[in-house]
């Protein structure tokens, strides 16, 4: 690795001065221009990276944010973090990434992290550990996570409205004519959290879901088939007219079992997901949805957590999604709907 004193001896000079043209107070002591322009070719020439933890004791911004996502499979995530590198790549900032290896339930390897003292740390996903943010914390670097979870000190939240997401679901069901729901979905802490919301609200709404209809499976790939698996033998031939799959990976698996089992969406039974991953309007038919506002989220999240001026202050924030209405879902069976 290319050093200030390597510099300093292609060019004769001391370190001290590299140093300072580097850090931009060369003028102190009286360097020419002509003298920096040198310094900085030079560095450049030689491939110099800055010490990233060096200028944070200095109290100067390594211009990086570090990323740590709880699931780099999911697509979710995937455009979760596009949308951060658009916004870094706009600012100047450079993107260091991390993840957990298991769903977000350990903690993930932030060492290189720490080592570069980033001016920001954003967790993208909900409910995962955060016990591994302490020393972050404890040198102020500002941590936003994008997703739901549990309040902790020195860590703000950005997240979608999820009680507005099943509520804008289940009107749509209601004003379609369908009374009898069943929802699917699997053990994962934010999939349960959504089951609980669905139970409530739809009897809220009026609308019928027996507790034997929430069917929670293990999660896997294959989840959301046997989802649907564990639904049919349950209902004994009695499905429901609709049902709301915790997430849009799920209804992709939920469908494939509906259509093996001889049903046809949406003509027997209406399903709906939540998140619009890209895939799903490619689904045939093209699934109705919840489009979580990932661009949103991502610009609040960035905004609050390189404005120094909000540095130290733990909010929450909640942004309300939107209803994607595509062709997975139609009237009830024998319902006439009332325009």
């Amino acid at each position: 690795m290319v050093t200030q004193k390597d510099i300093a001896r292609k060019l004769g000079i001391s370190r001290s001065l590299v140093s300072r043209a580097i850090a931009g107070t060369s003028g102190d002591i009286g360097a020419s221009e002509e003298t920096v322009r040198r310094i900085h070719r030079m560095a450049e020439k030689c491939g110099y990276m800055p010490n990233a933890a060096a200028q944070s004791l200095r109290g100067v911004s390594s211009m990086t944010i570090g990323v740590v996502v709880k699931d780099f499979a999911d697509p979710f995530f995937g455009k979760m973090i596009g949308e951060i590198q658009s916004l870094c790549k706009g600012r100047g900032f450079s993107m260091l990434l991390a993840g957990y290896s298991d769903g977000g339930d350990r903690q993930p390897d932030t060492r290189s992290l720490l080592r570069y003292s980033p001016d920001a740390i954003l967790i993208c996903g909900s409910h995962v550990n955060t016990s591994w943010l302490r020393p972050f914390i404890a040198k102020c670097i500002p941590a936003m996570q994008i997703g739901s979870g549990k309040d902790c000190r020195g860590l703000s939240r950005i997240e979608m409205d999820e009680e507005h997401a099943v509520l804008l679901l289940l009107q749509h069901l209601k004003s379609l004519g369908h009374r009898e729901i069943a929802f699917i979905g699997n053990d994962t802490e934010p999939l349960l959290v959504r089951k609980k919301l669905v139970l409530a609200l739809a009897r809220k709404k009026g609308m019928k879901l027996k507790d034997s209809f929430a069917v929670t499976v293990p999660a896997s790939d294959d989840a959301g088939i046997s989802a649907i698996e564990k639904l049919l033998k349950v209902a004994g031939g009695k499905m429901p007219t609709a049902v709301i799959a915790a997430d849009d990976m799920i209804a992709q698996g939920g469908l494939k079992a509906l259509h093996e089992a001889g049903l046809s969406v949406p003509k027997d039974i209406s399903l709906t997901g939540i998140d619009d991953i890209p895939s799903s309007k490619l689904m045939i038919p093209a699934l109705t949805t919840i489009s979580s506002p990932v661009s949103e989220l991502v610009r609040a999240a960035f905004s609050f957590a390189v404005n120094r001026e909000t540095a130290g202050e733990d909010i929450v924030v909640k942004i309300r999604p939107g209803l994607v209405v595509r062709e997975s879902c139609s009237r009830a069976p024998g319902k006439t709907i009332r325009g």
